[in-house]
């Protein structure tokens, strides 16, 4: 009598890891992420069927190394490699792949290490082009939104050093028309007149230098930026820009605290954080509740652990710097805070 579709015990292991295998195949071949899988040596072993049609399929392709098949890892080829060799999941973030368009892609080192598999990785793409045209969409709209919002207050600043600089012109005029002033007192007079006007004219450069640096629409690359002095322009701006009835609490070293970022994209995020906390303490609030409270920014070197790295993903352990951003204002609902990654979404009224 046959018996169909059943394995038992004394069918053996070969007949269990036949179906293992097919099964394993099956989940390879219907997940729709690209996927490679690479030896020790990176010479590739398997791809699925997004990334046959990804890369166009070939009877070569099996054979060959990861970065001929995909030459756009090649600026990424440490980071993957040190996964490799540490066993440690890496994930890489949009990284950039020109093909007729801009594309941008997640890309996961996956490492595995088996007695009969033997040593290598998975790597998976997740094509995320889409979604970084809206997240790109998004920022440029968002920093239009602060340019309104700080144009308010910026033109009160900048009416300011005009009007200095026009007080300081008439003063010079009335000194060279006083015919009682010897011409060494002239020539002091006029100098300290010209200093107040330089200084004014370069107060107003300042101003506009940091519109610009907002509203530019191309991002900058990334360099070595002073956080301290990030957060110090940030909290300039603040003091011309928000409502006197926030009162700002700052606690920044005289140290520099050099990271690796965009300084542009960095003081957009930080001016977007205590704009949206002065919004909480003021226009937020009940029309019977007192407008205004207390904006707290600080910032310190903190040590990250062994226990922090295992909830935080990519993290390494070692010395960070934490910027905090807190404030006296309304607060968030748990159903508002599940919200806060949505795309367009906002609680103003």
């Amino acid at each position: 009598m046959e018996t169909a579709n059943t394995l038992s015990p004394g069918a053996g292991n070969a007949c269990g890891k036949d179906v293992a295998d097919v099964c394993y195949q099956y989940v390879f071949e219907a997940i729709p992420f690209i996927m490679i899988i690479v030896g020790a040596d990176f010479k590739v072993k398997a791809l699925n069927s997004p990334a046959k049609s990804f890369f166009g399929s070939g009877p070569g392709q099996k054979s060959m190394n990861l970065w001929d098949l995909a030459p756009f890892l090649l600026d990424s080829k440490t980071p993957i490699e040190n996964a490799m060799s540490e066993g440690r999941t890496q994930i890489l973030r949009r990284i950039e792949y020109k093909r007729g368009e801009d594309k941008y892609m997640d890309i996961s080192v996956c490492p595995y290490s088996g007695k009969d598999a033997g040593r290598g990785a998975v790597i998976v793409i997740d094509d995320v082009t889409e979604l970084e045209k809206k997240e790109q969409y998004i920022r440029r709209s968002q920093k239009m939104d602060i340019v309104g919002t700080l144009a308010a207050g910026l033109s009160h600043d900048f009416n300011n050093v005009i009007n200095g600089i026009k007080a300081t012109v008439d003063s010079i005029k009335y000194s060279l028309g006083n015919m009682k002033l010897t011409p060494d007192a002239l020539r002091k007079q006029v100098k300290d007149d010209l200093e107040i006007v330089e200084e004014s004219a370069n107060r107003g450069s300042d101003i506009v230098e940091q519109l610009l640096s907002i509203s530019r629409r191309k991002e900058l690359a990334l360099a070595d930026v002073d956080l301290a002095q990030a957060l110090k322009n940030v909290l300039k701006i603040c003091g011309n820009t928000l409502p006197k009835t926030v009162e700002i609490v700052c606690e920044v070293r005289d140290e520099k605290a050099m990271v690796k970022a965009s300084l542009t994209q960095l003081e957009q995020v930080l001016l977007n954080l205590c704009i949206n906390a002065s919004h909480a303490m003021t226009i937020m609030k009940k029309e019977e509740d007192e407008k205004g409270g207390k904006l707290s920014i600080s910032l310190e070197k903190i040590y990250v652990g062994p226990s922090m790295c295992e909830s935080i993903p990519d993290a390494k352990e070692g010395y960070y710097w934490l910027v905090s951003v807190s404030d006296t204002g309304v607060g968030m609902t748990k159903e508002i805070m599940a919200r806060i990654f949505d795309p367009f979404f906002t609680t103003r009224r």
